[in-house]
């Protein structure tokens, strides 16, 4: 038996044996056409039921398990659990965790590596280093990321100043 998931809602399906995909089925006028892949051959069926076993993708389900969002700044975690801070949107993966996460987008200066970027980095890490934001998207952090790494590295320029002896 095969296994027809739903690609197009009652007009199309992909056909998967247990070793992966065999065909496509799709729905004409007066019948179902099975597209077998692994000998190229057309068979016209009047009901489907016997040979295949019918699972759809919902979408939807889906779109209702993105990640949770902490007053607006996104997660990466469906399972988020909002915690309170004086300044920053934080939160814990799960109930029983102890760890703060802070949402959103940040670029943080570590040493010697300078500004890197850093996606819900742990509440600890943004108390060891200089960090800026959270920011909504990733497009804001990288642009704000360029900017940084654009700047004058004063460290960089107290270390590697011409020292040498006058000639």
């Amino acid at each position: 038996m095969y296994n027809a998931q739903e690609v197009i809602k009652g007009k199309f399906w992909i056909v998967n044996s247990a070793y992966g995909k065999v065909g496509t089925l799709r729905k004409t006028e007066e019948a179902y056409e099975f597209f077998d892949q692994t000998n190229s051959t057309k068979k016209l069926l009047n009901s489907p039921d016997e040979l295949f076993k019918f699972s759809s993708t919902d979408r939807t389900t889906k779109e209702e398990q993105d990640e949770l969002k902490v007053n607006g700044f996104p997660t990466g975690s469906v399972t988020a659990v909002e915690d309170v801070h004086d300044v920053l949107p934080v939160f814990r993966k799960t109930i029983t965790s102890k760890t703060l996460h802070g949402a959103g987008y940040y670029i943080v200066k570590f040493e010697g590596m300078g500004w890197q970027w850093a996606f819900a980095p742990k509440l600890s890490t943004l108390d060891k280093y200089l960090y800026e934001g959270p920011y909504l998207t990733e497009w804001e952090m990288n642009l704000e990321l360029r900017r940084k790494k654009r700047e004058p590295n004063d460290e960089y320029n107290k270390i590697n100043r011409d020292t040498s002896p006058n000639s």
